[in-house]
């Protein structure tokens, strides 16, 4: 989700600097953090792989061969294909093979596919396809000009995979498998990873596709605006459209079972998204085309752009409250996995929602007719499409009066203007029912450039604290000692942190007449829970740096290197000992989590992970160290300043963690006791404000001069920058 992709920066600066592009940075203790390192490139991961993992695909005679060194070959010569005998999902996450499909596409070597959930934007898509090149004439997915050495059946089987796909790009550039009905075999089965063929699909919100309608369904429940409260109740209870994209993508179509559908059917749905080269989300499918568009190298002459028009709820336009509800919770795991989907997704569209509504002075609201000449009102998010604030009495919120300093609940909180109140949160609410109310969100946004918000930096130490201190600096009154206290201090509010609930508000707005910014440094373990900060108050808006956790490990201090010893002359056994400190374990969730409950190491259990997300989901920003001169200037850009020096990173080369450690055995042992650190970290990049990853694909893009394979951050590259091609 993160506006900027760091780890494209770092293929920039080793480009420009000659070297790896490492990144490094001086943090508050005087230590180097070398960030250029993501959790694969860091912990090595390609070391599961062995030669038989791989094939090569011979151009000149169209055979596989798995040769000794794959080297041996150019990449012009060679295509990394996947063994039949290979599972499928460990390819999930692997940029090389996708980088390898997209460039396959720009040769003219693999084949453009749809995966088309019917209402799924399909026919804009193809529409869209059609104006670059040659299509199949019906609908994109078939016709008489189909040819006859590719059998009309879909999906393919592994084995077919590739014969199919070389034969079609000889005649097309782009095909759509539409599924209105369930896949005559499973979708799993397809060779994904493929090199010749890139995969795209479209997802949509579930209750949206519902109402979309066709003949059928009209024939069935008569028209939307005709329909009686009886026939409303015979459409909610239609098995047929029940889970309707993880019916059609798991390989039991598990969604069937409706509101009883397991975790396990909605991970299966998850792992095959993975697999697909692209995600696109329907609610900007116009920015979604384009952005395609420049990761495959073509232009796109017209779109299409949509009108732009304000939508109704899907709850409005149901009209009844107990069917809307049924209807919500018999396809609860569609909208969570389509939710889940939003972090893959080529674009953002909650980030672009909020451009647009900045910018037009409203919500942004984005229609669109589908195949069905029915409107599909896509710039509507989860929680507006579905009325959650309904969910949200009079006595959850209270109005501050800017007048009068003080808090009332009015019978119409609407009686007065925006300039007046501002929404705050009852003491009584339950925090989590806010993570992710944009309102919310948008309203913290809104006081801090009127004045009334104070920016708060959550500062897990070693995660770039000097850093953001010193760029805020820049941009108005901090506090003097490296932005966390000094004498300046104002004596109406207290020293310690973090604050109870009850005192959030009114610490924010005394210390904003102050600083526009502070940061609380977490070394130490919080003497309260994180969570008990009122993080929804409309007065502050929360910043968290993430940083990889054994990046973090090794960052070092004076304590670490009277312990342990400087890490260059750090002996075996000094190693181990380090590898052994309990002080350091899972750091990040000991801090974030009420009980501490990182620090039972890789006994950890899912809920202390669970405690951990539930906490950044409530903050307002998340920022990613690898790229944290883009998230600065990215933040920059949302809360409306201008930066006007980040102080850029040196570019200076770096090593892996494990080469930095030098012992396999106490590396595993260290990532083993930290792994719960390791997943959350993980897990936050689809929160970032700046999404690194992307960046590194973008700057590929725009290299003419690379004509290597290089792969993002979620993959082999090392934290040296070295390339890590397989070719």
């Amino acid at each position: 989700l993160s506006l900027v992709n760091c780890s494209a920066l770092e293929d920039e600066n080793s480009d420009s600097a000659g070297n790896g592009g490492g990144h490094e940075f001086v943090d508050e203790n005087g230590t180097d953090d070398d960030i250029f390192t993501s959790f694969n490139e860091t912990h090595d991961f390609d070391d599961e792989f062995s030669a038989e993992d791989y094939s090569v695909y011979n151009n000149e005679t169209g055979s596989k061969e798995t040769p000794d060194l794959v080297g041996e070959k150019s990449s012009q010569d060679i295509i990394l294909v996947t063994n039949n005998n290979t599972d499928n999902n460990r390819f999930n996450n692997h940029e090389d093979v996708r980088l390898l499909q997209i460039e396959n596409y720009k040769k003219g070597d693999a084949l453009l596919l749809n995966i088309h959930i019917t209402h799924h934007a399909g026919t804009t898509f193809c529409a869209a396809m059609k104006q670059i090149g040659n299509t199949p004439s019906n609908a994109c997915n078939g016709g008489d000009d189909w040819p006859e050495t590719v059998p009309r059946h879909r999906p393919w089987e592994y084995d077919e995979t590739d014969r199919n796909a070389i034969e079609l790009r000889k005649v097309y550039h782009f095909i759509s498998w539409e599924f209105g009905k369930k896949p005559r075999s499973p979708l799993v089965d397809v060779n994904w990873e493929s090199p010749h063929l890139v995969s795209v699909i479209v997802m949509k919100d579930p209750i949206d596709r519902r109402l979309s309608g066709d003949g059928g369904i009209n024939r069935m429940f008569g028209k939307e605006e005709e329909r009686t409260e009886e026939q409303w109740e015979a459409f909610a209870k239609y098995d047929g459209s029940i889970n309707f994209m993880l019916t059609r993508l798991t390989p039991d179509h598990c969604g069937e079972d409706g509101e009883n559908a397991t975790d396990t059917c909605l991970e299966q749905g998850k792992d095959l998204l993975r697999r697909f080269t692209y995600i696109l989300d329907v609610r900007c499918i116009d920015e979604g085309l384009e952005a395609l568009a420049g990761e495959l190298g073509f232009s796109l002459p017209a779109v299409g752009k949509s009108s732009g028009k304000t939508s109704v709820t899907a709850r409005e336009r149901i009209g009844n409250d107990d069917i809307y509800d049924f209807i919500v919770e018999r396809n609860r795991r569609d909208l969570e996995l389509y939710e889940w989907s939003k972090s893959l997704s080529l674009v953002n569209c909650s980030a672009l929602e909020d451009e647009n509504s900045d910018s037009a002075g409203n919500g942004g609201g984005h229609e669109f007719v589908d195949e069905n000449g029915t409107d599909d009102d896509i710039f509507t998010s989860f929680n507006e499409t579905h009325d959650f604030d309904d969910e949200f009495s009079a006595e959850d919120y209270s109005v501050y009066n800017n007048e009068t300093g003080s808090k009332e609940t009015p019978d119409l909180v609407g009686e007065k203007s925006s300039q007046d109140i501002i929404l705050v949160t009852n003491n009584n609410t339950d925090n989590n029912r806010f993570n992710n109310h944009e309102d919310v969100r948008l309203l913290q946004i809104e006081n801090y450039k009127k004045g009334d918000a104070l920016l708060l930096n959550i500062h897990i130490t070693h995660h770039a604290g000097t850093t953001f201190c010193a760029a805020m600096k820049q941009i108005g009154n901090t506090p003097s000692n490296a932005c966390n206290g000094g004498d300046d201090w104002p004596e109406t509010v207290p020293r310690h942190r973090p604050w109870e609930y009850d005192e959030t508000d009114r610490n924010a707005i005394e210390l904003r007449k102050v600083y526009h910014f502070i940061s609380w440094e977490f070394g130490i373990i919080p003497p309260i829970p994180l969570e008990n900060v009122n993080w929804e108050s409309p007065h502050l808006v929360s910043v968290i740096v993430m940083k990889d956790p054994i990046d973090r490990r090794l960052s070092g201090d004076g304590t670490i290197l009277k312990m342990f010893g400087k890490e260059k002359y750090r002996s075996e056994e000094q190693w181990w000992e380090f590898a052994e400190y309990d002080g350091s374990i899972n750091f990040m969730l000991t801090r974030l989590t009420p009980d501490h409950c990182g620090e039972d190491g890789e006994n950890a259990t899912d809920t202390c992970l669970e405690q951990g997300k539930d906490l950044l989901r409530r903050f307002t920003y998340i920022l990613d160290v690898r790229c944290i001169d883009e998230g600065l200037e990215a933040l920059a850009g949302e809360l409306g300043f201008s930066l006007p020096a980040v102080g850029k990173s040196s570019g200076k080369t770096s090593v892996t963690a494990r080469e930095r450690i030098g012992n396999d055995d106490i590396y595993d042992f260290i990532v083993e006791r930290n792994r719960r650190d390791l997943e959350l970290y993980e897990w936050s990049k689809s929160l970032s404000l700046v999404n690194c990853s992307a960046l590194e694909e973008e700057l590929f893009d725009d290299d003419d001069d690379n004509n290597d394979i290089i792969n993002n951050d979620d993959d082999f590259n090392d934290s040296a920058g070295n390339d890590g091609n397989v070719l």
